[in-house]
């Protein structure tokens, strides 16, 4: 086993430790731990199948393998942002739909509490002669 294979191992770890305490934290949703363990077992995975990288080289036509591995890193990356780009999406259109919400239910519960409060010429003749001989 390679020094850097040895380094590759311990910085997965590390990091596969990092998520699970964040996610046992609630500071990350299930999908996105799942996810970022993933990358940890493949970081893992390659750091000790050394010959697996080469061999994925020459799968894609790149002569360099490290360039191979890079390639494959910044496609994870690209699709990891892209997935986070679209569930920030999807929660602004919930913060939208829910602002509107809050705003037609604090319209109709002020709307209710007008329609509740006794008219001034809605009140009787009789009750209104006593509400002027307690306000002497």
């Amino acid at each position: 086993m390679f020094r850097s294979s040895f380094i590759g191992v311990a910085f997965a770890a590390a990091f596969a430790f990092s998520v699970l305490w964040s996610a046992r934290g609630r500071r990350t949703s299930e999908r996105h731990t799942f996810a970022w363990l993933l990358v940890a077992v493949a970081i893992a995975g390659l750091s000790l199948w050394r010959h697996g990288i080469d061999a994925l080289a020459t799968a894609m036509g790149i002569y360099y393998a490290p360039s191979a591995l890079f390639f494959i890193a910044l496609s994870c990356l690209m699709w990891l942002v892209y997935r986070l780009s679209l569930q920030v999406a999807d929660q602004r259109q919930q913060l939208k739909r829910l602002a509107q919400e809050v705003a037609l239910l604090t319209s109709a519960e002020a709307e209710r509490a007008v329609r509740a409060q006794p008219r001034p010429e809605a009140i009787s003749p009789a009750v209104a002669a006593r509400r002027d001989s307690h306000a002497v």
